[in-house]
């Protein structure tokens, strides 16, 4: 063949010939049957059974050698297409059954038998040491039975593919979560390099498996991170279900100036909220001045109302309070934001030590000296008191903590000097990221579990607070744990922590849970008393009808929120949770009311009727053998409808005296007053002059 391309070569001037012609064309013909000869000698030499996963490389088949093939083939220039065959054949009759996942449940093994390499079913499931072991066999029988001429040639395009599927489906399932598993990991981290180096030494391509053993710190890694968070998936999903009863702790340094001191340290001491069910007007004009002086306001709008609930305002009325966290609190600002979410410092002003039967006050008082030598008659300065409240959380707060704390762990037990040789130890300061990416997380994921239940967004705000607040103990704890560590301050785990962020997000999102949820119920309110359509027509069917069942339906739905929140939040919280709601539907009420500009007698009935229904949900706030009623404590706006209501049926006269002797004038403006007056009575001379005095002892 060679002779003969050289003859036609140098055909000189008789290439354009016929003879010329006729030489070509016998030389392709001989080229195609020479061609098909070497195809068919490849095909014999090198067998590649799929079906029966096996491969055969011969020596010689019909007495021509491999290497005679091979220099045929390449001289025809098919070679290259002869050897990818081959590669695709040989991949998939032992690579990829070899090499398939780690999760199928078939077990390989490579057997070698002179020039036959086969893939067969195992005892045993292979393990990771034992793949990479076949990988090298599978390198040694190419290397041995093929010429070097196609071996470097098949490897370079087989090796990729088999390097992917090693990595893929057996050394990245390989790495360890837990650091009790690093010995064999180590194993395989050997195992590995070996046949790296073994590769290298043949010529081919192994840069991969370089590659993955030098990263294995940040494989590892890598690794931790996404069991983490698969880890909050699953605990997301499955804690939503246990739900569990959890007490809250919180010690204050309260000082005498708070409501709750000066309650005990008053005259009035004994008394303590006995006074609120006292029905003599003096009382309750007393009781009236009080409330107003804690709210400040006269008109109640809904934002207040949300920052009441949230203790916004705390800081303002309680300025001379000086408070100290227990340890099951935490140090810094963000923690004034969760007790002020939990309305402590609104219980506290309120005057009110035990408004909730599971709240526990032990107080250890102390006796100051007056400048002069003398001691004060009974006040302290400042004492302490321990709040106790119980409320509801899932099975979510703990388990988190508890990848946290892990992590935490195995971030200190990989800077200790028996993982100093490991190589994995690198890795180490990078777990301390893990707790920033576990709370993003449970913030992203948390809110389609929580959806699945009534009191979902309760839960949240409930397992939010209970997740930061044992994060932050975790803190201060780890804190002083470093402070005899050895390590450098860099080091220590407590500086490496960086979750202030993270904790006011998830403060964020447990007051947005709480603020959803809240204006739902306001929204769901709003829109039944909306079917009493201002009230006009109150005593006229069918509005009557539609009056009526707006206001019951108000009620009834304020008694079934509840239901559905009692024994989820913890009773402080849900008194200050009813009492928002409450104050809405009084606010409209009183506002509805007040746009009327012509109240019939029967129509004041009417409506004095509603505001006493509406009253009825008093008896949320009361505990069993607690004397006093706690609505107006939580319900900013309460003394002001009971004065409406009392308006409603009441008297010129009687309207009078309460403006200028008693405390209505707290509760209303001038021409609020002056408004219902012309409502309710017709225009006379009796009137003219009480709006004139009502006018004239405006405040």
């Amino acid at each position: 063949m060679k002779q003969a391309d050289d003859f036609t070569t140098h055909l000189g001037p008789f290439r354009d010939t016929r003879i010329a012609g006729v030489l070509h064309k016998r030389l392709n013909q001989l080229r195609d049957a020479l061609a098909e000869n070497a195809t068919r000698a490849w095909n014999l030499l090198l067998v590649a059974d799929i079906p029966g996963r096996s491969a055969t490389i011969n020596d010689q088949a019909d007495n021509i050698s491999l290497p005679t093939v091979v220099d045929a083939l390449s001289r025809l220039g098919t070679l290259d297409a002869a050897v990818f065959k081959f590669q695709k054949t040989f991949e998939h009759a032992i690579v990829k059954p070899r090499l398939a996942s780690t999760a199928s449940s078939n077990a390989a093994v490579v057997w070698i038998a002179d020039n036959t390499i086969e893939v067969s079913a195992g005892v045993a499931p292979s393990d990771v040491g034992a793949t990479v072991a076949d990988v090298r066999q599978i390198c040694d029988f190419l290397s041995k039975r093929l010429p070097a001429s196609i071996s470097t040639t098949l490897c370079e395009k087989l090796l990729p593919g088999v390097v992917s599927r090693l990595i893929a489906g057996w050394l990245d399932p390989s790495i360890p979560v837990s650091l009790d598993h690093l010995g064999p990991f180590q194993n395989t981290l050997s195992s590995v390099s070996h046949l790296a180096r073994y590769i290298e030494e043949l010529g081919w391509p192994c840069e991969h498996l370089h590659e993955w053993v030098d990263k294995a710190p940040r494989n590892w890694l890598a690794r931790r991170k996404e069991d983490a968070l698969a880890s909050v998936r699953a605990l997301c999903s499955q804690g939503i279900q246990q739900k569990k009863e959890v007490e809250r702790v919180e010690t204050q340094m309260v000082s005498r100036d708070d409501a709750i001191m000066a309650a005990e340290a008053g005259e009035e001491a004994d008394e303590g909220w006995d006074a609120w069910d006292n029905d003599d007007s003096e009382k309750l004009s007393e009781a009236t001045k009080a409330e107003d002086e804690k709210q400040g306001t006269l008109h109640v709008e809904e934002e207040d109302m949300d920052a009441d609930a949230w203790g916004l305002d705390d800081d303002a009325e309680g300025d001379n309070a000086t408070e100290t966290k227990s340890e099951k609190g935490s140090k810094g600002n963000p923690e004034e934001e969760d007790t002020d979410a939990w309305g402590w410092g609104e219980d506290e002003e309120a005057g009110d030590a035990g408004a909730a039967d599971n709240q526990k006050v032990v107080a250890t008082q102390q006796q100051p000296s007056k400048p002069n030598g003398g001691t004060e008659r009974s006040a302290p300065q400042e004492r302490e008191l321990t709040l106790r409240e119980k409320y509801t959380v899932t099975g979510i707060p703990d388990a988190i903590m508890e990848v946290i704390t892990q992590v935490i762990a195995d971030a200190q037990a990989l800077a200790q000097s028996n993982f100093s040789g490991s190589p994995i130890a690198p890795a180490g300061a990078g777990l301390y990221s893990i707790p920033t990416l576990v709370l993003a997380m449970y913030r992203a994921t948390a809110p389609v579990y929580y959806a699945n239940d009534a009191a979902g967004n309760m839960l949240a705000y409930n397992d939010s607070t209970r997740l930061v607040n044992e994060v932050r103990d975790f803190l201060v704890q780890q804190a002083r744990t470093d402070e005899s560590s050895d390590l450098p301050q860099s080091s220590k785990p407590s500086s490496r922590l960086r979750l202030d962020a993270d904790l006011k997000a998830i403060e964020s999102f447990s007051k947005r849970a709480y603020g959803k949820e809240m204006e739902s119920q306001r929204t769901i309110l709003r829109d039944l008393l909306d079917g009493a359509q201002g009230f006009s027509n109150c005593t006229t069917a069918p509005f009557a009808a539609e009056c009526d069942n707006a206001v019951s339906m108000t009620a009834d739905r304020i008694r079934d929120v509840a239901k559905q929140w009692t024994g989820v939040l913890s009773h402080s919280a849900l008194l200050q949770s009813l009492g928002s709601l409450l104050a809405t539907v009084l606010n409209k009420m009183i506002v509805d009311i007040e746009d009327m500009s012509d109240i019939s007698e029967e129509e004041s009935k009417r409506l004095r009727d509603f505001c006493n229904r509406v009253c009825e949900v008093s008896d949320l706030f009361k505990q069993p053998g607690q004397q006093g009623d706690m609505t107006g404590i939580y319900t900013p706006n309460w003394f002001k409808f009971q004065y409406l209501s009392e308006i409603l049926e009441s008297s010129l006269a009687d309207i009078k005296y309460l403006w200028t002797e008693g405390e209505l004038k707290l509760e209303f403006e001038a021409d609020e007053v002056v408004d219902l007056i012309e409502a309710l009575f017709a225009d006379s001379d009796y009137r003219r002059r009480a709006i004139a005095d009502i006018r004239r002892h405006a405040r």
